[in-house]
């Protein structure tokens, strides 16, 4: 692995940091978790392609894996840092979050890039 996608991981791991001391700020409850959840896991996933240029398993996993502990910071915050029980649909957003920075991390070859042309 080079520096690169290190690298993007690095910028993805700051942007999920930040992300979860923003939406630390609102209650995980309505529709907040089925839209931010992606949302995050969308945000995370293209930071660590975008500055990385990498769509290799490993990097997804990774990007899956700062998304998902974004969203969970990011609801112990909401839960008044521990005082109150975590909300059930923060687990629901972190893997929903998870899920998405996965699969637009690894995202999908192009027709003819295993050298078939189709």
């Amino acid at each position: 692995m080079t520096w690169r996608p290190l690298l993007g991981l690095a910028v993805a791991a700051a942007a999920s940091a930040l992300g979860a001391l923003l939406l630390g700020e609102y209650e995980f409850t309505g529709t907040l978790p089925f839209i931010a959840g992606p949302l995050f896991g969308l945000v995370v996933g293209e930071v660590a392609v975008a500055v990385g240029r990498s769509r290799t398993v490993p990097v997804a996993a990774v990007a899956g894996l700062l998304a998902f502990a974004g969203i969970a910071w990011a609801g112990w915050i909401d839960s008044s840092e521990g005082v109150e029980p975590v909300k059930g649909l923060v687990w629901v957003a972190a893997g929903l979050a998870a899920a998405v920075a996965l699969l637009r991390t690894v995202g999908r070859r192009p027709a003819g890039a295993d050298g078939k042309d189709r």
